[in-house]
């Protein structure tokens, strides 16, 4: 199979136009819709609904497009991997991550494994929560930094904790529990909530669901956010009260917002660096010993 027609293919489905794909590419729409027919050919089904304006995958191209992205993640850092191997002798790590939370955590290693590794170069990826394991597993990155929930029944992954800590209730200004120092269970399923789709943050959203009810309650969610961004928004706007981890510094909103503890509830977390037991990645054996060093 062409790789390059998986770019192609990709780029069409996010752009949902020949033209533009084609623009995109620095190639004519011709080439661009022979590469499309090729690889429907190669396969034997079709992948785009042409008849659809804008364009849609049909099924199956929707399968192929979650597969394609894999596949041209895992060419490029194999293409960056070598590249750097003979231009500098240098090996390549590959990280990824899904929050600023996890970030913080991995920061805090990062010098002490420049200086003992120099040899190393480290290659940084933001990803959805939902894809941190399987892109583990599918050998994409070399390391995930995520929220233990990730994790749990993974066999073939292997984790670190990089940091324990609570899920904090978050409030506007605006909401009638924003003075409290504390806020009771009784409090907090009282009002109506905001979480994070689940198809951006996965088993944690359901995770969550798990530990409301094993705190006694059901809880109302009245509105799910694709991103922090625009959760934050409805916790400001409709003053509906968001799960945020311990750690989360709101810089730029200490006066709109707080973050305010929950008492004796499960809503508990860990940070975890997961990896994949049989990934024999050279520089890999050195960050795990670099963090088993840390923590």
């Amino acid at each position: 199979m062409n790789i390059k027609r998986v770019k192609y293919f990709i780029d069409l489905v996010e752009c949902k136009n020949f033209t533009e794909t084609a623009r995109k590419n620095y190639v004519s729409q011709t080439t661009i819709s022979q590469q499309i027919a090729a690889l429907e050919s190669e396969f034997g089904i079709q992948l785009i609904d042409r008849k659809q304006i804008p364009i849609e995958p049909t099924k199956a191209g929707w399968l192929f497009y979650g597969e394609a992205i894999v596949l041209w993640k895992q060419y490029n850092h194999m293409q960056s991997s070598i590249e750097n191997f003979q231009k500098n002798n240098t090996q390549t790590l590959n990280i990824e991550y899904a929050g600023m939370t996890d970030l913080q955590s991995l920061l805090k290693l990062i010098p002490a494994f420049k200086e003992n590794h120099p040899n190393i170069k480290l290659e940084l990826n933001k990803v959805l929560l939902k894809d941190i394991a399987e892109y583990l597993q599918k050998r994409v990155y070399d390391v995930a930094i995520a929220f233990d929930s990730e994790f749990q029944g993974k066999e073939d992954i292997s984790t670190y904790t990089l940091y324990s800590g609570r899920y904090c209730a978050v409030v506007s200004h605006q909401h009638p529990l924003y003075r409290q120092e504390s806020i009771s269970k009784d409090e907090l399923y009282k009002y109506p909530l905001v979480m994070l789709n689940p198809t951006v943050i996965g088993s944690s959203y359901h995770l969550m669901i798990e530990h409301a009810i094993a705190d006694g309650y059901q809880p109302n969610i009245l509105r799910t956010a694709d991103d922090i961004e625009t959760e934050l928004f409805y916790i400001m706007t409709e003053d509906l009260i968001g799960f945020f981890p311990d750690n989360y510094h709101l810089t730029h909103l200490r006066e709109e917002i707080r973050l305010i503890p929950i008492e004796d509830s499960h809503h508990t977390f860990k940070i975890e660096a997961g990896f994949l037991k049989s990934n024999t990645n050279p520089a890999l054996q050195s960050f795990l010993h670099q963090l088993r060093n840390s923590i």
